[in-house]
């Protein structure tokens, strides 16, 4: 009678190729991760511009024009500007938006015309289309303000 031994355990070539598997995920996974990481910074970028339009705009609509800063101011939270658009963000519900890359990254703002305009510019990493390009000259504007009055 015959009997044949089973074979336990893994060779060095298995084990080779599972070591280069290993080193391939983990040198690719930090590159996949950090790029994923920017977008979501731009895409957070974006939304603090149409949120600090809104505080603008409820600002403009209580005082008759925007917070007069001259030159332009980075919007870090514990600014001059900042302080003036708390009350702005309560009533609307939300908070302050800050760069999610700051110090490195800010929001700065600027307004023109005794307050009748502003500029808001900031910084983008990875996110480019038609209105929006990589690097920091992106730049946000006052909406047009639509009113509408209800009638009874």
């Amino acid at each position: 009678m015959h009997t044949s031994a089973t074979k336990r355990g893994i060779t060095v070539l298995e084990l080779l190729v599972i070591v280069i598997a290993c080193v391939v995920v983990v040198s690719v996974v930090p590159s996949l991760y950090n790029n994923l990481l920017v977008k979501a910074h731009d895409i957070k970028r974006l939304k603090h511009q149409e949120q600090l339009q809104g505080a603008l705009q409820t600002y403009f609509l209580y005082n008759g024009s925007y917070p007069v800063v001259t030159t332009p101011k980075k919007i870090t939270g514990k600014d001059e500007l900042s302080k003036i658009l708390q009350k702005s963000f309560l009533v609307l519900g939300t908070r302050l938006p800050i760069d999610p890359g700051s110090p490195a990254y800010d929001y700065t703002y600027q307004s023109m015309n005794e307050g009748k305009s502003y500029t808001i510019t900031y910084c983008l990493q990875a996110y480019e289309d038609a209105t929006h390009m990589i690097g920091c000259e992106n730049k946000t504007y006052p909406k047009a303000i639509e009113w509408n009055p209800t009638t009874n």
